[in-house]
């Protein structure tokens, strides 16, 4: 009796443990202006902590990319890297979660299109910070 005990709460626990969700969250971006003109734009950062931290405004050239490089902090005795809350370009706003974002991703790729900012994928291309 307490082996068949055993074996349905070892079933339970291990099919709740696989249904918990990965986070949604990017680490490092691909800022790819698809605009004839170049723009401005800032990342807004989470912490760890809960806290936030905005990036200098940096320029993305016509038809040009930007890498935005993860940001780690030192907690103490281990590392911790900030998520992507926010990007911003010129009058356009997209925040996290992101669109096809389904798990912890890098390099993931947002196009600048002349109205709105899009969530890509992962980026394909070869990666040039200016």
């Amino acid at each position: 009796m307490s082996t068949i005990y055993f074996t349905i709460c070892a079933l339970f626990l291990s099919s709740t443990i696989s249904a918990l969700r990965a986070p949604r969250v990017v680490y490092s971006a691909v800022i790819h202006n698809e605009q004839n003109t170049p723009v401005q734009c800032n990342i807004v950062w989470s912490k760890p902590s809960g806290h936030t931290l905005q990036s200098g405004l940096f320029t993305v050239e016509q038809k040009q990319h930007y890498l935005a490089n993860e940001q780690k902090f030192s907690m103490g005795t281990w590392e911790a890297r900030a998520t992507i809350q926010q990007i911003r370009c010129g009058n356009l706003v997209l925040t996290a979660p992101f669109d096809k974002v389904n798990t912890p991703q890098t390099n993931w790729e947002f196009l600048i299109q002349s109205d709105k900012i899009v969530s890509v994928g992962p980026s394909s291309k070869a990666i040039h910070q200016y």
